[in-house]
């Protein structure tokens, strides 16, 4: 019989929280070969969510459920790298506009670049049918479970929290 310890290695949960330190290790490796540094899971987050026609800082915390204060700070440290612009709203004088610059345009692409790499070390590792089963019953998995509104109001203290 397993120990207490030996067995938790085994549950899900922590099964999917080293993954998750796996890929983010992953992804922050290979876009510092780019050249590009000192990025938090946060600033991904942000741009990953932009839109072509600009985004509030509102909008971007509800899809994310993060605090729009949170947002807000990250997006600030983004537009002092130079990689968002804020613009005035055209309808609502109260809220900006984010964008992306041209160097937000290339760390997206590079950042495109590193999640390939990434699906392609790990599809070298268990396999390209495994890793498609994988992001298929993920995928099943988040559909299910974001169609449920108990899930937000459980997750509203880690929607407040720090990034």
């Amino acid at each position: 019989m397993l120990d207490a310890r030996e067995e938790s290695e085994l549950f899900l949960t922590r099964l999917f929280a080293k993954s998750y330190r796996v890929i983010k290790s992953l992804n922050a490796y290979y876009l510092k070969e780019l050249g590009y540094q000192d990025f938090k899971v946060g600033h991904v987050m942000v741009m990953m969510n932009l839109k072509e026609e600009g985004i509030t800082a509102a909008e971007i915390a509800k899809k994310v459920h993060v605090s729009k204060q949170a947002i807000s700070k990250l997006v600030h440290e983004l537009a002092e790298k130079g990689f968002l612009l804020n613009l005035k709203h055209p309808e609502d004088l109260r809220a900006t506009l984010i964008n992306t610059t041209q160097e937000g345009e290339k760390f997206l692409e590079a950042l495109h670049q590193c999640r390939q790499k990434v699906d392609l070390e790990l599809s070298q590792i268990i396999g390209t049918d495994n890793l498609g089963q994988i992001r298929t019953a993920m995928e099943k998995m988040l559909l299910h479970y974001e169609a449920n509104p108990y899930l937000d109001a459980e997750s509203e203290s880690f929607a407040n929290s720090k990034l």
